[in-house]
């Protein structure tokens, strides 16, 4: 149990530092520059208690306490996901515990930067790749896991088109994640991101709202809760 307290704690701050760069990045600064955090609204430099992760939330009961500008729920909420996800996964094993640390941190950097700005840095997808030491495709040879690659592209490439709706990030996520995972997990994934995506869609009718986020919990959740 104190172990799990620690690793969640250890995830957490992580998580808080993730987002931190995400936003960051998309301003074209350095993680370490500025040196202070600041209210996106005034600009007021943060103190140390509104930087805790959830609780600078809840003391400040949301708003911003220079400004009373609305703080996004998006952040404190991602942070109660890291640390449900870190206690439900955390095992003996520093190796599987390290894997799926850097997995949540990747899917967390490639969720703030697409709710804050609608992109994603494909790089970042890199992170997902470590999933494969741990959850292996059924034996493929590499021309047939191309051709369902292709497949599974020209398929969302179509549909983008059509739909005007499906981001080029969103078709690159998915054909990482069948990568690693193959069709039938991409599928049950993305089954599971769009339910999830359509509440806030539906709140914010005349808004776009950003995919990769359920896509993401959607990735953690079938990990979760629907493996074989």
């Amino acid at each position: 149990m104190f172990f799990t307290f620690i690793n969640c704690a250890i995830l957490t701050t992580l998580a808080s530092f993730v987002t931190l760069c995400g936003q960051r990045q998309l301003n074209n600064q350095l993680p370490w520059s500025p040196k202070h955090s600041v209210c996106d609204n005034c600009h007021h430099p943060l103190s140390w208690w509104q930087l805790i992760p959830i609780l600078g939330f809840i003391i400040q009961r949301g708003h911003c306490h220079w400004c009373d500008a609305k703080i996004s729920p998006f952040f404190p909420l991602s942070e109660l996901t890291i640390i449900l996800v870190t206690a439900w996964t955390f095992t003996s094993s520093w190796y599987h515990n390290l894997i799926f640390a850097i997995v949540i941190l990747t899917l967390l950097y490639l969720s703030t930067t697409d709710f804050v700005s609608q992109v994603i840095y494909p790089i970042a997808l890199i992170g997902l790749l470590p999933l494969l030491l741990v959850l292996p495709r059924q034996s493929l040879s590499i021309g047939k896991v191309t051709v369902e690659l292709v497949i599974i592209g020209l398929f969302l490439l179509g549909l983008q088109h059509i739909t005007k709706g499906l981001g080029t990030g969103d078709i690159e996520f998915i054909l990482v994640t069948d990568l690693i995972g193959g069709w039938e997990l991409t599928a049950q994934i993305v089954l599971i991101g769009c339910l999830l995506t359509l509440i806030p869609a539906l709140i914010k009718r005349n808004s776009k709202v950003p995919l990769i986020p359920g896509l993401a919990l959607g990735f953690i959740l079938r990990l979760l809760f629907c493996s074989d």
